[in-house]
């Protein structure tokens, strides 16, 4: 990693003069952005910087400004997506030849840390989606991911959607081929009974989820013999992170206001979670939790959620022998 660093120093790209004429607005607009980036760069304020290169590359897309992407992403320490930018470089008509061989060798060791997915589809004008948005097949024949579990969604008009899960490995290729299958065709009658055009019949599924969805989890006190049900309101703030607020239903009555972080994407996600329980006895109770555990993606929309806890009271009854109890949690999920 230490000489990724020190051979992308080498790489951060002055080509303003290369990305702007004056004739043209765009380009002229992107040498502006590439100077701010370069300042904030050199401040070290990689994430201002990543966005003003973005910016630059959305306005003139040249493969200068996609080498400029990828060191700041190294800085940043995203591995995929910055071999993904080097390999857009070094595919560009406009490589330079001098750097090539410094972005070869940058590239070569970001790809003993992340997986390399080869995807083919048919028909090969399908979509894909990785997780974040649906691309263009083609677009992600090969494609650097962070090594774990990889949900891949596949689609296209008049065929049945698809999804694949597959398992990237460090240093890795893993080579996937989907074949998409037509809809059934249902055909029409006419007004005098006989058989129209055939149309396709199929369900649109929404591109993504809503982020509002509801948790319903029941808390075991196996120390007193009690249990608590937690019912409310589960929030993705992104594909891994979501945030909880609930009611607490049970012997004593209160609320509920946590996170949970999902480890790994896929099926079966890995899950910490963590938690303020407040309740009423004998005055307000507070407590904190802190949990791991499993969720397990059942369908689209349903997940099973089975957690492993440790809850301490912060402001226990007298009557409390231990503040500090085992409370494990099973219950349910769902988003639309």
């Amino acid at each position: 990693m230490n000489r990724t660093i020190a051979v992308v120093a080498s790489l951060v790209c002055i080509a303003t003069a290369a990305v702007a004429q004056p004739n043209d607005p765009d380009k002229g607009n992107a040498k502006a952005l590439m100077q701010s980036g370069l300042k904030l760069f050199a401040a070290k304020d990689y994430l201002g910087a990543l966005a003003v290169f973005k910016d630059a590359y959305a306005r003139f897309p040249s493969g200068k400004i996609l080498l400029n992407i990828g060191t700041t992403l190294v800085k940043l320490d995203r591995p995929a997506e910055a071999a993904n930018a080097y390999q857009g470089y070094l595919d560009s008509p406009d490589l330079d030849p001098v750097k090539q061989a410094e972005a070869q060798r940058v590239l070569a060791d970001l790809d003993k840390r992340v997986g390399i997915l080869a995807l083919t589809t048919t028909p090969s004008d399908a979509e894909l989606d990785l997780g974040e948005s649906w691309h263009p097949a083609a677009d992600l024949a090969r494609t650097r991911v962070m090594p774990g579990e990889i949900t891949i969604r596949v689609r296209r008009a008049t065929y049945k959607p698809v999804t694949r899960t597959v398992t990237a490995r460090a240093g890795a290729t893993e080579t996937l081929t989907i074949a998409l299958q037509l809809e059934a065709v249902t055909p029409i009658p006419t007004p005098s009974g006989e058989l129209g055009p055939t149309v396709v019949v199929r369900r649109l599924e929404p591109e993504t989820r809503s982020r509002f969805g509801g948790i319903a989890l029941a808390h075991v006190d196996p120390s007193n013999a009690g249990a608590a049900a937690v019912v409310g309101l589960a929030v993705a703030v992104t594909e891994r992170v979501g945030v909880r607020a609930a009611a607490i239903l049970g012997p004593y009555v209160g609320g509920y206001a946590g996170a949970s972080i999902a480890l790994l994407t896929g099926r079966v996600r890995p899950i910490v979670a963590i938690a303020m329980p407040m309740f009423r006895s004998d005055g307000m109770r507070f407590a904190v939790r802190g949990a791991g555990g499993v969720e397990l993606q059942l369908t689209r929309s349903f997940a099973v959620i089975a957690e492993l806890g440790v809850e301490h009271l912060l402001n226990p009854q007298d009557s409390v022998t231990s503040p500090t109890l085992f409370v494990p949690a099973l219950g349910i999920s769902g988003r639309l």
